[in-house]
C-alpha cells in the first residue's frame, strides 16, 4: 500500500467526459495525477490496473480511467507507506512551475483538495519526485514492450513505424530498451530508436536524443534532429544549433527545421550561431530566426546586415520586413 504519481502524455487538445464531473477540455501536454493504494494487491495491482484500457478486465471506476483512455502512459512514481499523503502531494504538484487546474475536482471526490491532477509543460525529474515526496521511479510490467522492442528492430518499414507510435504507449519503461539500442552497431536500428524517441518524449529521451546528436550516422542524427524538433524542448536548443555547422549539409538544415519548431526558446541558442565562421551556418540561424517570429531575434538579425555574406544580409533583411520592421535606407 502507499502514494503514487502517475504521468500521462495527451498529444492534441481533447473534450472528455469524466464521469459526474461532466465534460472537460483537456489541453494537450503532460497531467500529473496523484492517488493511493490502500485496499488488496497494494500499488502494484493499482498501478497495473491504471496502465490497461477499459475493457472487459477493466471498467472505468476513477475519474482517471477516463483520461487514461485517451492520453499515453508516461511512467509512475510510488512511495509505500500506510499514511494518506495524496493531499500533501497534490498540493506539492500544484507548486510546480507552471502548473495548472484545469479539471476542479478530479480525483478529489473523498476530500477538500481542489484537484488530483495537474496540467505541467514539462514532467519534474526523478530528483524532484526523491527530495519533494520522497517517492521513487515504480516499473509496471507489460508484456507487449518485448514485443514493440523486437519489431521496432526487425519489422518491415510499416511494422516499425507502428511500433514506434505504439512505445508512446508504454511511456518512460521503453527508454532503457531504447536507449539500448542507440548503442546497436546497425544504423538502421538506431534510426528507429531515435524515431521512436520522438513518440515517448519525456526528459531522458531529450537527453538520449541531444546525445545521438553526435552519431556517426548522418542520416541518424537528422532523426534525432528532428525528434527534438518534434517535441518542442527548449533544453534541446543549443546542441541543435550546434548542428548548425554539422559536416552534413542534410543535418544541418533538419536542425534548423527543428529549432524553427522550438521558436521562442531557441532564439538565444540561433543567436549565438550568428558569430559562427561558417556563412553556411549563419545563413541557416539567420532563416530559423525568421521562422521563429520572435521579436527577440529582431535586434540579432539587424546585426547581420552587415554580414561579409551577401546572402546571410538578404535573407536578414527579408526576415525583418517578414516581422513588419520597416527600413530606411540612405544614399550616401
Amino acid at each position: 500500500m502507499g502514494t503514487y504519481v502517475l504521468a500521462l502524455w495527451l498529444e492534441t487538445q481533447q473534450r472528455i467526459v469524466v464521469g459526474r464531473l461532466g465534460e472537460i477540455e483537456f489541453p494537450s501536454g503532460w497531467y500529473l495525477y496523484v492517488g493511493s493504494a490502500m485496499g488488496p494487491g497494494g500499488l502494484q495491482a493499482r498501478l497495473a490496473r491504471h496502465r490497461e484500457h477499459i475493457g472487459r478486465a477493466k471498467r472505468a471506476h476513477w475519474h482517471v480511467d477516463h483520461l487514461r483512455e485517451r492520453a499515453a502512459w508516461g511512467g509512475a512514481w510510488a512511495l509505500a507507506s500506510h499514511r494518506r499523503l495524496e493531499c500533501d502531494w497534490a498540493a506539492q504538484l500544484q507548486r510546480l512551475p507552471g502548473a495548472e487546474i484545469v479539471a476542479p475536482g478530479f480525483g478529489a471526490s473523498d476530500c477538500r483538495c481542489s484537484t488530483h491532477l495537474v496540467h505541467v509543460h514539462a514532467l519534474p525529474g526523478d530528483e524532484w519526485f526523491g527530495r519533494k515526496l520522497a517517492a521513487g521511479r515504480i516499473f509496471v510490467q507489460d508484456d507487449s514492450l518485448d514485443e514493440l522492442v523486437r519489431i521496432l528492430t526487425s519489422g518491415s518499414e510499416e511494422e516499425r513505424e507502428s511500433a514506434a507510435v505504439a512505445l508512446a504507449g508504454v511511456g518512460f519503461d521503453a527508454i532503457g530498451p531504447l536507449a539500448a539500442i542507440l548503442a546497436d552497431e546497425d544504423a538502421s536500428a538506431r534510426w528507429w530508436a531515435a524515431r521512436a524517441l520522438a513518440e515517448v518524449r519525456g526528459s531522458e529521451g531529450v537527453r538520449l536524443l541531444v546525445g545521438t546528436l553526435s552519431d556517426a550516422d548522418p542520416d541518424v542524427r537528422a532523426c534525432a534532429a528532428l525528434a527534438l524538433g518534434r517535441i518542442g524542448d527548449g533544453e534541446a536548443a543549443a546542441a541543435l544549433a550546434a548542428c548548425l555547422a554539422d559536416e552534413s549539409g542534410f543535418v544541418a538544415s533538419v536542425a534548423a527545421d527543428a529549432l524553427s519548431m522550438i521558436g521562442e526558446p531557441a532564439v538565444d541558442a540561433l543567436t549565438e550561431m550568428l558569430a559562427n565562421e561558417s556563412t553556411h551556418a549563419r545563413l541557416l540561424a539567420v532563416r530559423a530566426l525568421a521562422r521563429c517570429k520572435s521579436e527577440k531575434a529582431i535586434g540579432p538579425l539587424f546585426s547581420m546586415l552587415e554580414d561579409p555574406s551577401y546572402l546571410v544580409r538578404y535573407y536578414a533583411r527579408e526576415a525583418l520586413e517578414a516581422q513588419g520592421v520597416g527600413m530606411v535606407f540612405l544614399a550616401p
